[in-house]
C-alpha cells in the first residue's frame, strides 16, 4: 500500500467518526432539551461562533424552571451542565441599578423626581435649564440627554481596550461634570441609550446611602433573593466557576473591572441566581412592580421603564434587556403576563458581528413557549 494511499484511508476514518460524533452531538442536544424547534433554533444561530463558545439559558414556565447549557466544540453544540457557571452580564445590571433606584424610593429616602444637581458632593455653577432638570428617573429610563460616554474615558479606553472601564474613578467622573457636562436634546423628551447616565446613578445612590453599590445590591437585592453568586467584584469570583469570555475568533480575553461606572455593567452572575431575581419580577414586591411601569414611550413598539425596555407584542408587554462586554453576551426577558421568561448568558464577545442573533434566539425562544 502506498503512503498516499494510506494517507487517505486515514482520511476517510477520521471523517467517517467525526460525522458519528457530530451526530451523536446533535441527539443528544435534542434529547436534552426535548423541543426539537428550539435545538433547531441553537444549532442555527450559534453556527456563526467559535469553538469553546459556551451558552447557558434558563426556560422559566410560572413556577418550573428549566436549566440548559451547550458548549461550542469541533464545530457542534454538546450538553454541558453550567447552571452553575458565572458570566458577566454587562448592561443587564442597569436594572439592578435601577432596581436600587425603586427600593430607596419605596423607602421614601428617594424620589423619581429628585434632581441629579442636588444630589452631587458640589455645586456645578452655570446651568442651562436642561442641566438642571435632569432627574433620577431621567438617567434610570435613558432621557436625560447625557451621551453614551463621557468624552474623557476616551483616552483611557485607548490605553486599556481590554479593560475600559477600570481606570474611570469618581476624580474623572467629576471633572467631566465640573467642565464638559453637557446634554445632546431637550430632557425627558427621548431616550437614547446612556451608560453615563446609569452609571452616574449608581453612584449617586452610593452618595445617599453612605454605602458602596457592591454593599448596596448584596443588602437589598442579592442576599434577600438569595442570590449567593452574584458580585461586581472579579475577586470574588471561584476562578473555577468563572467562564473565561471570547472574542471574535475565539480567543480568550480579560474580563472587565469598573469604578465609578459600575451601575452600568459590573455584575458577574449565573443562570441560577438570575432566575431567582426574574421570578421576583412575575409577583406583585412593590419595588420590583416600580421598575415596571413605563415612564417613557418611545415608540409604539417600545416603551421605557426603569432600566427595562417594555417591548409590545400585541396586547402582551415583553420586559427586555441585554448586556454585553468584550467577551460576554447576555439577554433576558420576561412576559409578566404568561409568566414565561427567558435568560441567556454566553461568553460570546459583543464585538463579534453576529451577537445581536442572541437576542433574536431568545425572542424566538420566548415565542416558542408562550
Amino acid at each position: 500500500m502506498t503512503s498516499i494511499s494510506f494517507k487517505i484511508i486515514l482520511l476517510t476514518i477520521f471523517l467517517a467518526l467525526r460525522c458519528t460524533n457530530v451526530s451523536r452531538a446533535q441527539e443528544n442536544l435534542r434529547e436534552r432539551i426535548k423541543n426539537d424547534k428550539i435545538a433547531s433554533l441553537l444549532e442555527e444561530k450559534l453556527a456563526f461562533f467559535p469553538n469553546q463558545t459556551e451558552i447557558s439559558f434558563a426556560l422559566i414556565d410560572n413556577k418550573q424552571s428549566e436549566f440548559f447549557g451547550v458548549i461550542r466544540k469541533n464545530d457542534s453544540l454538546q450538553i454541558k451542565t453550567n447552571q452553575n457557571a458565572i458570566f458577566e452580564i454587562g448592561s443587564i445590571t442597569k436594572v439592578f441599578t435601577s432596581t436600587l433606584l425603586a427600593e430607596l424610593v419605596i423607602e421614601k429616602e428617594l424620589s423619581l423626581d429628585d434632581r441629579v444637581i442636588n444630589l452631587l458632593p458640589f455645586k456645578l455653577e452655570r446651568l442651562s435649564e436642561n442641566q438642571q432638570n435632569i432627574t433620577l428617573k431621567m438617567l434610570a429610563n435613558h432621557t436625560s440627554g447625557l451621551p453614551r460616554l463621557p468624552q474623557n474615558i476616551m483616552p483611557l479606553i485607548a490605553l486599556n481596550e481590554s479593560d475600559p472601564y477600570r481606570s474611570y474613578t469618581s476624580d474623572e467622573l467629576y471633572e467631566y461634570l465640573k467642565t464638559d457636562f453637557k446634554t445632546e436634546f431637550k430632557v425627558g423628551k427621548k431616550s437614547a441609550y446612556s451608560n453615563l447616565g446609569t452609571g452616574l446613578l449608581g453612584h449617586l445612590l452610593t452618595l445617599k446611602t453612605k454605602k458602596s453599590y457592591e454593599e448596596l445590591l448584596q443588602e437589598k437585592i442579592f442576599k434577600p433573593l438569595g442570590m449567593n453568586n452574584s458580585t461586581t467584584v472579579l475577586k470574588q469570583v471561584p476562578v473555577i466557576k468563572l467562564v473565561k469570555g471570547l472574542d471574535p475568533q475565539g480567543q480568550v480575553v480579560s474580563n472587565w473591572n469598573f469604578d465609578v461606572l459600575e451601575g452600568a455593567g459590573a455584575i458577574k452572575s449565573n443562570i441560577i441566581d438570575l432566575e431567582k431575581f426574574v421570578k421576583k419580577h412575575m409577583g406583585n414586591s412593590s419595588d420590583y412592580n416600580l421598575t415596571q411601569n413605563v415612564t417613557h414611550i418611545e415608540n409604539k413598539q417600545v416603551s421605557l421603564g426603569l432600566g427595562w425596555h417594555i417591548i409590545s407584542q400585541g396586547d402582551q408587554k415583553i420586559l427586555f434587556h441585554n448586556g454585553g462586554t468584550g467577551g460576554y453576551t447576555s439577554c433576558i426577558l420576561i412576559n409578566k403576563k404568561t409568566k414565561k421568561s427567558v435568560i441567556m448568558l454566553t461568553n460570546i464577545s459583543a464585538f463579534h458581528p453576529k451577537s445581536q442573533s442572541i437576542d433574536t434566539l431568545c425572542f424566538e425562544i420566548l415565542n416558542l413557549i408562550n
